[in-house]
């Protein structure tokens, strides 16, 4: 894969997640920076972070990489959908229970914003 591909896709993710290259390196073993490997494209174009940094990156980031590696939108949703419903799973009925209640609080939140918009 086009290693500038796999550094966007890691730079998305930071975003995503609001991390710093900093705190992902620090945080996810790995022994460079993805603006290293940026700055190393032109020397090595077709060297890409390894398979196992981007492990590691994924297990800091808590995304599987099954999410790292789908580039198309409602893929990516549907991969989303289903890390959310796999952690949801893992609450008890008490914990369930406030997270609808944040859910509904966004819902109002989008519907205000409708309204806000028509």
């Amino acid at each position: 894969m086009d290693k500038k591909v796999i550094v966007a896709r890691i730079e998305y993710l930071m975003k995503e997640k609001g991390i710093t290259a900093y705190q992902l390196k620090e945080n996810a073993d790995i022994s460079t920076t993805i603006y290293q490997w940026k700055k190393n494209a032109q020397r090595d174009k077709t060297r890409t972070p390894s398979l196992k940094s981007i492990e590691k990156i994924c297990s800091f980031l808590g995304v599987s990489l099954a999410y790292f590696f789908s580039f198309d939108p409602v893929e990516q949703a549907e991969y989303m959908n289903s890390e959310i419903y796999k952690n949801l799973s893992c609450l008890n009925a008490e914990q369930k229970k406030l997270v609808l209640e944040i859910i509904d609080q966004f819902k109002a939140v989008n519907n205000q914003n409708k309204h806000t918009e028509q």
